[in-house]
């Protein structure tokens, strides 16, 4: 195996036997003497991934389609439903003993890989740079209930707080991140389910209720493909990454329902107080900052430790994006010392950061345009991974060849996640490309998301069935 292989771009260390850790390991495959972890521990990874406070604007958002009360929590529900697809990639980290996006060599070859790779990580960028948003945001609304006036000045100081915060626990490495999430899990979570139920209490019911139903098509399902590319086709490109070193005793039934209820609980409980907020806060989900709004609402008792803990939260978010994006670079073939990954991803995060924060303002609008955008290319791709893991590997796991061999390009496979995604862009208005065929009832909606990935679902199932048996040793170089 060459060192591009086994050697990444985050603090190296070693086990207490003399074997690389799992942070220096890169995208080697996990030796079987490492995979001791159990599928709790997925439970708080997922956890601690999904309880940043973005899930309450997640839950404005929901109510701005025009959603009543039991459509938005429905909504909420079934979009979550999506991490389905991360429990799946979960599953086959634990059998193919690597990262998600190495796995994904097997269906599009190691050269062909690059392509959906690399948008993979364009898109952790982004959620990068929305993770320091957002955090900055946070600080802003912090400082801001400790009597601090929000202005530019106040914001400047609170991306650089954010922004060195994230490097600093980003080089302590993986073990000890997920050790912090574990805390900062039962901390925050319990601080949410505290003002969930304050919110119950004084809730204004009556105009909640009274919120009028929208239309199921054109108001419930983009509202939920919104909620699915947010959270579980947004994550479904690092399942495998946290749980390559389960063990070979853990149940496939046991990772998937660990991954599914540790992200679900901490996302349904927020969306929930973001859509009972929006009462109160009716322009909640076009707020400048949602996130101030969201603490001025709240006891000045309540908004200072909620927020602080919110911060130290989305720190350890951007982390676990920081690291799986550092693991694609090298899926790529793309071997960086870690500190050159970090000024390259600092570089462009902070590009990102700074016009959002400063020069457009605007903060949702780009926001939802970015999950959009990004949902058709990952929908597309989610729906390859998993067929082709159902399909061949459920089963057999993956052979070392088809993951590190030298295996070209399966052009039928790239091409059948291409088409996905251009039939989904056809149909689905991003703000900044908008399709030709977004009209009716896909025009100002998300419907593009299901169309990407049930394009790509079908022609790759049609591929496994007429050509694949006779070209499973062709690949194009």
């Amino acid at each position: 195996m060459s060192s591009i292989e086994s050697t990444a771009g985050i603090p190296e260390g070693r086990t207490s036997g003399g074997e690389p850790s799992i942070d220096q390991l890169g995208i080697a495959l996990v030796p079987e003497s490492q995979q001791t972890k159990k599928p709790v521990e997925l439970f708080f990874v997922w956890c601690a991934a999904n309880i940043g406070i973005l899930g309450v604007v997640y839950g404005a958002i929901i109510v701005s389609f025009g959603l009543s009360f039991i459509q938005s929590v429905l909504a909420a529900v079934v979009g979550v439903a999506s991490f389905a697809l991360v429990g799946v990639s979960s599953m086959a980290g634990k059998i193919g003993r690597t990262t998600t996006l190495t796995l994904s060599r097997s269906s599009f070859g190691k050269q062909g890989n690059i392509a959906p790779t690399s948008f993979c990580w364009i898109n952790l960028m982004g959620w990068e740079a929305v993770n320091i948003i957002t955090g900055t945001l946070t600080v802003v609304a912090l400082l801001s209930a400790v009597g601090i006036t929000e202005s530019v000045a106040t914001k400047v100081i609170a991306l650089i707080l954010f922004g060195g915060l994230t490097v600093i626990v980003s080089m302590l490495g993986q073990n000890t991140v997920l050790l912090m999430q574990k805390w900062i899990t039962r901390t925050f979570g319990a601080m949410t389910l505290f003002v969930v139920l304050y919110l119950l209490s004084t809730a204004d019911w009556p105009a909640i209720l009274a919120l009028p139903s929208g239309n199921w098509l054109t108001g419930f399902l983009p509202a939920v493909s919104i909620i699915a590319a947010g959270t579980g086709i947004s994550w479904a490109i690092a399942g495998a990454d946290y749980s390559r070193d389960q063990a070979s005793s853990s149940s496939n039934r046991s990772i998937f329902s660990s991954v599914v209820v540790g992200a679900g609980l901490p996302l349904v409980l927020l969306m929930l107080t973001g859509i009972l907020l929006t009462a109160q806060i009716p322009d909640l989900a076009s707020h400048e900052n949602p996130i101030s709004a969201i603490g001025q609402l709240l006891p000045t008792w309540m908004a200072i430790p909620y927020l602080a803990a919110a911060v130290a939260g989305i720190v350890t978010i951007s982390v676990l994006s920081l690291y799986s994006a550092s693991l694609n670079l090298l899926s790529m073939g793309i071997k960086l010392k870690q500190r050159t990954a970090i000024a390259l991803d600092a570089t462009l995060i902070l590009g990102i950061a700074l016009y959002v924060l400063f020069v457009s303002g605007d903060f949702l609008g780009p926001f939802i345009a970015f999950l959009v955008f990004c949902g058709v290319f990952l929908a597309a791709w989610a729906a390859i991974f998993i067929s082709d893991f159902f399909s061949y590997h459920r089963h057999r796991g993956y052979s070392e060849q088809e993951l590190f061999g030298e295996t070209g390009t399966i052009l039928p496979t790239l091409t059948c996640w291409i088409a996905g995604a251009l039939s989904g862009l056809m149909v689905t208005k991003t703000g900044f490309i908008d399709g030709p065929f977004a009209v009716g009832i896909f025009a100002d909606s998300s419907l593009g998301l299901f169309v990407s990935f049930g394009v790509s679902l079908l022609m790759y199932n049609l591929y496994n069935k007429a050509l694949r048996p006779q070209q499973e040793s062709v690949c194009l170089s």
